[in-house]
């Protein structure tokens, strides 16, 4: 018997995570609108029917029918529809063991038009309320994403990594994610010093172990403001805020939108 293994592949497996975090089939007409938005995940739109408008540092840019999108996490834009627009939509991280976004900062849209029939696949399996229907879209998106990460030249090099000290502390850190989490306390953890730690994480990541924290607890309540119907009052202290009012003066520092108009916003597609 021979066995051969693509360690490559494994490793990959391994380190990324769809995470989806909102997903919707929408007729929208002109009150789907919003000047600028910026969110902690990507979106993937399937048009199915009539043309909406991105726009991008002063660009416009027409959603067609039968095209595919990817936005990118972090990247800011507007959108409108002149007249009317049938989508399909998909929130969603591609997250890496570190807990952040493979696609976090890419600076650019991606398009394709669909492969026969794929959107109206799509539209299907979405409509289907069965386990293995679910399975399926998510192996399809999936694909979509594949194609995208070509076109954006992300080839996998960008999951890093890290020593096994940083792996701990992305352990701890997202179990569970909280904002009474502190450098101090995973350093005692750690059995290192908190200099030692904020020397070594800045060394491999780039920023200092106190923003990535932070950057843990923005995402998972945009997250959970999106993805679970908690009041804002159930996720300041699901998170470990001491009151609501430290939750949305956090919120509003990292988001530039209160809770509650944030939730409003994203879901409208």
């Amino acid at each position: 018997m021979q066995i051969t293994q693509n360690q490559n592949a494994i490793r990959i497996w391994k380190n990324l995570e769809l995470n989806m975090i909102y997903a919707g089939h929408a007729i929208v007409g002109q009150d789907w609108k919003e000047p600028k938005v910026c969110s902690p995940f990507s979106r993937i739109y399937y048009i199915v029917d009539g043309e909406g408008i991105l726009t991008v540092n002063g660009q416009r840019i027409v959603l067609k029918k039968g095209s595919v999108w990817l936005v990118p996490a972090g990247m800011t834009f507007g959108y409108f529809c002149e007249s009317s627009m049938e989508q399909l939509f998909f929130h969603l991280n591609v997250l890496c063991s570190d807990g952040t976004d493979l696609l976090y900062g890419v600076r650019q849209l991606y398009e394709r038009k669909e492969q026969t029939g794929e959107i109206a696949r799509v539209k299907g399996l979405y409509q289907s309320e069965t386990m293995t229907d679910a399975i399926r879209l998510q192996g399809m998106l999936w694909e979509t994403l594949a194609g995208f990460l070509e076109q954006a030249k992300l080839d996998g090099e960008e999951l890093k990594e890290h020593s096994p000290l940083i792996g701990q502390m992305f352990e701890l850190a997202q179990n569970p994610v909280s904002a009474a989490t502190h450098v101090r306390t995973l350093a005692q953890q750690l059995h290192v010093s908190e200099s030692t730690l904020t020397r070594r994480f800045r060394a491999e990541t780039g920023i200092s172990p106190g923003e990535y924290l932070e950057r843990l607890v923005a995402g998972q309540a945009c997250r959970m403001l999106l993805s679970e119907d908690y009041s804002i009052a159930e996720i300041a202290e699901i998170l470990h805020f001491s009151d609501q009012f430290y939750f949305c003066k956090f919120f509003k520092r990292h988001m530039n939108l209160t809770p509650s108009t944030y939730r409003r916003q994203m879901r409208k597609g």
